[in-house]
C-alpha cells in the first residue's frame, strides 16, 4: 500500500512538474510577445520596426530566412525578409498560401511541397522546413514565413509559438500602415498650403500688375478718345483713332487674362439682374457691323421676337461671349458674310438662348476644332501666322457659357467657314418695373460739383479733361486724408475716388466719408471708385465700404460720364453697381 502511494505520489509529482514548464513556457511567450510589443512602442521607422521583430523571432525559433508575405492583386509578394534578395518574389493566390492567410498556422517538413514555391517567382524552393503563420497585413491577409535548412525542423508546438508571435508582424504593419498615412497625409498638406500660396501669391501678382498696367493706358486710351472728340485735321483723327483702338486690344488682352486666372481660381461669378436682350446684344451689333463693312464683308443679325424683352443674367458676360464669336467670325473671315441669329426655347423654369454665328472664312478641320476650346490654343500656331490674340477668348467664352447653364459648340469647313452656337439659360423677368434703367443719351448736366480724389498727376489730368466735357466744378484730392478734409455733407454732388494712395487710401476714405454722413443725417452722395483695382474682388471691396459704383481704369470718357449722370439722376437711393468703363 505504502509503494503504492509512492508511485502515485511520483507520478503526480512528475505531471505538476510538467504543468509548471508547460507554465513557464507559455509565460516566457506570453512575456516575449508582450515585452516585443512594447519593445514596438514608439518606433515609427517601418524598417526599424521590422529588423527588431526578426531579432526578436530569433530569440525563440531558429531559422535561416524569415519572410513577411502581402496580397498583391491575385497573389502574394515579399515586402520584407531577413535576405533582402528575397524582397519582391511573388507567389499565385488561390492555394495554400491563402487557406494560411485566412486561417491557422502550418508546420511543412518540407517547403518544397508547398505548390506556390513551384510557381514563384523570384526565389527558389528552399530546402527543408517551414513554419507558416497568418498575419494582418497593411494590405489584407498575409503570412510569416519562417525557413530552415534542416528538413522536419519545426515541430506543431514551433508552429503554435510563431502563431502567437505573429501579432507582433502584425503590429509591425500596422505601424508601417501608419506612418505611410501620416507620410502620406503630410505631403498633401504641404502640397496644399504650397497651391494655397501660389494661388495667393499669383492672385497678388495679377491684382498687381491689373493696377500698373490700367494706370499707363488710362492715360493712353482716356486721352486718345478726348483727343478724338476735338476738331483734327482727317490724318490726325486717324492717328487718334488708331491709338484708341490699340489701347483697347491691350486692355481686351488683360482682360482675358485676368478672366482666365478668375475662372482658373473659381473666383468668377456671373450676375443674376433683369437685363434687355435686344439692346444688350445690339451694342454688339453695331460694333461688329461697323468692323465688318471696314473689310467689306456683308453684315447680317436677326434676333427671333421670342428671344426679345427682359431676362435675368449677366449682361456683361452675355456681350462678352457674344463679342468674342463676332469678333473671331470677322477676323477670320476675309470675303463673304458673317451672320447672326439669336432665338430662344422656353422651358418650363427659363429659356434658352440661341446664338449662332456664321461667317464664310477659312474654316479649320475637326482636329483643330478639338483644340480651339484649350486656353492659349490658336486656330493657326505658326510663326508666320496672320491674326494675333492670346487663344484664350473661346475657352473664356465657353467657360462662361457653362457658368451660365449653357455650351459653346461648333463646324466648320476648311475654305468654306464655320459656325458657332453660344447657348445659356436666363429667366424671363415679366414685370417691367424690375428692368434695370440705362441711360442711352448723352445728357449734359450742368456745374456738378465734383471732389476727385486721385494721387496720380497724369490720371487727375485726363479726369478733368472729362470733367470738362460737362462743365463740371472739380475739387482735387491727392489722398484720403485731404479728401476728409475738403469734404462736408452738401458740399458735393459726387466724388470720384482711387482706391490705392498713399497716406490713406480710397477704401478708408469712402468708410470715413459715410460715417460723416451717418453722423449728421445727411443723405449719402454718389461715390465712385474710380480705380485701376479692377478684379472681382476690388469691386466687392469698393461697394462694400460704401461705394456706390465701380469704374474700372482705363476709363471711357463717354461712360464715365454717363455713370455719373445716372447716379445723380437716381438719386441717393441709387443702388451700388459693378464696375463699368
Amino acid at each position: 500500500m505504502f509503494d503504492l502511494d509512492k508511485e502515485q505520489l511520483r507520478e503526480a509529482l512528475a505531471s505538476a512538474k510538467q504543468i509548471e514548464a508547460a507554465l513557464r513556457e507559455r509565460l516566457r511567450e506570453q512575456d516575449l510577445v508582450l515585452s516585443g510589443l512594447e519593445a514596438l512602442q514608439g518606433q515609427e521607422d517601418p524598417a526599424a520596426l521590422q529588423a527588431r521583430v526578426f531579432d526578436l523571432l530569433s530569440r525563440s525559433v531558429t531559422f535561416n530566412l524569415a519572410l513577411v508575405i502581402e496580397p498583391e492583386g491575385e497573389g502574394f509578394v515579399c515586402t520584407g525578409a531577413t535576405d533582402a534578395a528575397a524582397v519582391g518574389a511573388y507567389w499565385p493566390g488561390g492555394g495554400f498560401f491563402s487557406r494560411v492567410a485566412h486561417g491557422r498556422a502550418a508546420v511543412v517538413p518540407d517547403n518544397r511541397r508547398v505548390p506556390e514555391w513551384g510557381q514563384c517567382e523570384g526565389l527558389s524552393p528552399l530546402p527543408g522546413a517551414g513554419i507558416y503563420a497568418p498575419i494582418l497585413a497593411a494590405s489584407g491577409p498575409g503570412l510569416l514565413v519562417l525557413c530552415s535548412h534542416e528538413p522536419g525542423a519545426y515541430s506543431a508546438r514551433d508552429g503554435a509559438l510563431v502563431s502567437r508571435l505573429s501579432l507582433l508582424v502584425s503590429q509591425t504593419q500596422a505601424a508601417a500602415q501608419r506612418r505611410r498615412l501620416s507620410e502620406a497625409a503630410r505631403s498633401a498638406d504641404i502640397a496644399r498650403q504650397a497651391a494655397v500660396e501660389a494661388s495667393e501669391a499669383k492672385s497678388r501678382f495679377l491684382a498687381n500688375m491689373s493696377h500698373e498696367i490700367r494706370t499707363p493706358l488710362n492715360g493712353v486710351t482716356a486721352v486718345a478718345d478726348l483727343l478724338a472728340m476735338t476738331e483734327l485735321a482727317p490724318r490726325q483723327q486717324e492717328m487718334a483713332q488708331l491709338i484708341a483702338q490699340s489701347g483697347r486690344m491691350l486692355e481686351r488682352l488683360l482682360n482675358d487674362v485676368l478672366d482666365f486666372a478668375k475662372i482658373e481660381a473659381g473666383q468668377l461669378d456671373v450676375e443674376r439682374k433683369p437685363f434687355d436682350l435686344g439692346p444688350t446684344l445690339h451694342a454688339m451689333i453695331d460694333l461688329f457691323a461697323a468692323k465688318a463693312d471696314a473689310k467689306g464683308l456683308t453684315f447680317q443679325a436677326h434676333i427671333e421676337p421670342g428671344a426679345a424683352g427682359l431676362f435675368e443674367g449677366d449682361s456683361l458676360r452675355v456681350r462678352q461671349v457674344l463679342g468674342n464669336l463676332l469678333n473671331n467670325a470677322v477676323k477670320f473671315t476675309e470675303a463673304g458674310e458673317v451672320a447672326l441669329h439669336v432665338s430662344a426655347e422656353d422651358g418650363p423654369e427659363d429659356a434658352l438662348i440661341i446664338m449662332r454665328v456664321t461667317d464664310t472664312g477659312c474654316g479649320f478641320t475637326p482636329e483643330r476644332g478639338a483644340q480651339l476650346f484649350d486656353r492659349f490654343e490658336q486656330g493657326d500656331d505658326s510663326i508666320t501666322r496672320q491674326f494675333g490674340g492670346t487663344g484664350l477668348g473661346l475657352a473664356i467664352s465657353r467657360s462662361l457659357a457653362e457658368m451660365m447653364g449653357g455650351d459653346i459648340t461648333w463646324r466648320s469647313t476648311p475654305g468654306e467657314g464655320s459656325t458657332f452656337e453660344a447657348t445659356f439659360r436666363a429667366k424671363r423677368v415679366r414685370d417691367a418695373g424690375l428692368a434695370a434703367t440705362e441711360t442711352n443719351g448723352p445728357l449734359h448736366p450742368q456745374h456738378l460739383r465734383v471732389l476727385v480724389v486721385e494721387d496720380n498727376p497724369n490720371n487727375r489730368r485726363i479726369v478733368a479733361m472729362v470733367l470738362d466735357l460737362v462743365q463740371a466744378q472739380a475739387t482735387y484730392a491727392e489722398n484720403g486724408q485731404e479728401a476728409l478734409d475738403a469734404f462736408a455733407p452738401g458740399r458735393f454732388d459726387i466724388v470720384l475716388m482711387d482706391l490705392q494712395m498713399p497716406v490713406l487710401d480710397g477704401l478708408s476714405a469712402t468708410r470715413r466719408i459715410r460715417e460723416l454722413e451717418q453722423a449728421e443725417i445727411a443723405p449719402p452722395v454718389p461715390i465712385i471708385a474710380l480705380s485701376a483695382n479692377a478684379m472681382t474682388h476690388h469691386v466687392a471691396e469698393a461697394l462694400a465700404a460704401g461705394a456706390t459704383a465701380h469704374v474700372a481704369k482705363p476709363i471711357l470718357p463717354a461712360r464715365l460720364i454717363q455713370t455719373m449722370i445716372g447716379l445723380i439722376q437716381d438719386g441717393p437711393a441709387s443702388t451700388a453697381v459693378k464696375a463699368t468703363g
